[in-house]
């Protein structure tokens, strides 16, 4: 071809007048798409992105599954761009979740199509994620020895296979009308056992959900019984507080604080909150907290959590929760008590003040874990620490191992303080901090301003109007001793509407690389 369009020139030359001038060229088709790149979006979705055509005024697509070597057999999936741009530039074109399949090899390719000619395909290959089709599971939804999923109706699928300790105990083969239903009961399982729920189509899976059963537990509908429930509990007993009701202890002035002196779980089918109290925890006794609001309006002002004896603690596991309005922080221990492990997974916490302490406040203890996952944390801390670990280790002994993962951080630390979000001078700590969206944040001295506060391992986290955490800002303390330089700061607000405290992401550099908490990446 260019051998024959240089023939072509050399021929030009020598009939025509030396003074004419080539002003174009006309070719039989048009250019091909050029670096053609396929990102997978939400497991089955498809990001496509290629150099425009000019002259095209569309482009056609198709995807060919199970096509590894890039055949092109068998019957596509086909669409039609609805517009060209007609500049040399880059153009992307999304195919949403749900019109592919999971755990898939596709070919696909793209040609550009004009008024009266098209250009040749542009191709690659990408492979679809694992899906997850399974619906969240209702608290109606289970019993203690039975667990109904559910899925959208119709879905192509064969069968539901359930794990336990990491072996399939049980396989259920799908009914046709379980299939048209999108719904199915699988029976016969332990009391108080978790279980981890796989449903397939032949070998491909497509969804995956953990569901504990119910355990046997002690049902209490007003204050007075959740008391009563708490101070006659066996060790590890589950007290089941009544779905959607409030627990209002601001109207017994007598009663400040619920007293934690044994192993506690407190859980609900639905939510329930507990208004107008803290908890204080004794004699190494351990707290579970979920599917609850704890609100602190109306109490004491004291931090929702306070250790008040001294002694070895197993854990604290705060999940599936909401924590709002304390005046003080979230925890609190200033006694020599070591917690082994601190989690705070999936929880919304907002409006804790932190006057006269800091959100997450650790002064003569300590933990040996702390997890702090997928939660969003907003307006709180204002001018005050967000994590405070004093160095105790002449009183207890610990190795703290703080991390901070796919948390979502508004207005934390925005008052513009001389404080920090790691104010962490235990002896041998070490920090992750991974998969965050921080957003409206200027403490003056940023992470860190301490030399015991351990360079954390950072990775894959977002800044949005925030003043010396990526580097030294106009505000920035003379102390700070070290920045997130990986770090990415997006320009513009990626919140749909954060005011109305949706942090939904449109920034779509955060939602391919998932950052933040997962509940907002849609």
């Amino acid at each position: 071809m260019v051998m024959a369009i240089g023939l072509s020139l050399v021929g030009m030359t020598a009939c025509s007048d030396p003074d004419d001038a080539i002003t174009s060229m006309e070719f039989n088709r048009l250019f091909g798409p050029t670096e053609l790149e396929a990102k997978v979006q939400n497991t089955t979705g498809v990001k496509l992105s290629w150099f425009a055509i000019s002259a095209a005024e569309k482009y056609e697509i198709e995807f060919y599954a199970d096509d590894e070597d890039m055949s092109f057999s068998g019957t596509p999936l086909t669409f039609t761009s609805e517009e060209a741009n007609d500049s040399r530039e880059e153009y992307s074109w999304v195919l949403p979740a749900g019109k592919l399949e999971g755990e898939t090899i596709y070919s696909v390719r793209v040609k550009a199509v004009g008024s009266s000619k098209e250009s040749k395909w542009a191709s690659t290959t990408f492979e679809t994620g694992t899906e997850q089709i399974f619906y969240a599971v209702p608290a109606t939804d289970i019993t203690k020895t039975s667990v109904t999923l559910s899925w959208p109706a119709g879905t192509a699928v064969t069968r539901i296979d359930v794990q336990k300790s990491g072996e399939v105990v049980q396989t259920h083969t799908l009914t046709a009308e379980e299939i048209a239903e999108g719904r199915a009961t699988i029976s016969d399982l332990k009391v108080e056992s978790t279980y981890t729920f796989y449903i397939y189509n032949g070998e491909k899976q497509r969804g995956k959900i953990q569901v504990a059963t119910l355990p046997n537990y002690t049902p209490v509908a007003n204050c007075d019984e959740l008391l009563a429930a708490i101070q006659a509990a066996e060790p590890g007993e589950v007290i089941m507080l009544t779905e959607n009701m409030v627990y209002d202890f601001t109207a017994l002035d007598e009663t400040t604080s619920i007293k934690i002196e044994k192993d506690i779980v407190l859980n609900t089918n639905n939510n329930a909150t507990i208004k107008g109290i803290y908890f204080q925890l004794f004699g190494g006794a351990s707290l579970e907290i979920a599917n609850l609001t704890i609100d602190g309006e109306g109490g004491t002002g004291d931090q929702a959590f306070n250790y008040k004896e001294e002694g070895n603690y197993a854990k604290l596991y705060i999940h599936d929760a909401e924590i709002k309005n304390f005046t003080k922080g979230f925890f609190y221990i200033n006694v020599a008590a070591v917690i082994d492990n601190i989690t705070i997974n999936n929880c919304l916490i907002h409006d804790i003040v932190c006057s006269g302490g800091d959100l997450f406040d650790s002064r003569s203890g300590g933990y040996n874990t702390f997890n702090l996952t997928n939660n969003t944390i907003y307006n709180s801390a204002l001018s005050r620490d967000f994590i405070r670990m004093d160095d105790a280790s002449s009183k207890v002994t610990a190795t703290p191992v703080i991390t901070v993962d796919h948390n979502t951080l508004y207005n934390v630390g925005s008052a513009g303080a001389n404080y920090r979000l790691l104010y962490v001078r235990f002896a041998g700590n070490t920090i992750n901090w991974t998969n965050n969206v921080v957003a409206n944040t200027n403490y003056k001295r940023g992470f860190a301003s301490q030399k015991n506060t351990a360079i954390p391992t950072f990775k894959n986290n977002f800044y949005f109007n925030t003043e010396n955490l990526i580097s030294a800002g106009s505000t920035a303390d003379a102390t700070i001793t070290f920045f997130d330089s990986e770090g990415t700061a997006v320009s513009a607000d990626p919140f749909k509407d954060a005011a109305a405290f949706d942090f939904t992401i449109i920034d779509e550099k955060i939602k391919d690389k998932e950052a933040g908490d997962p509940r907002w990446i849609k």
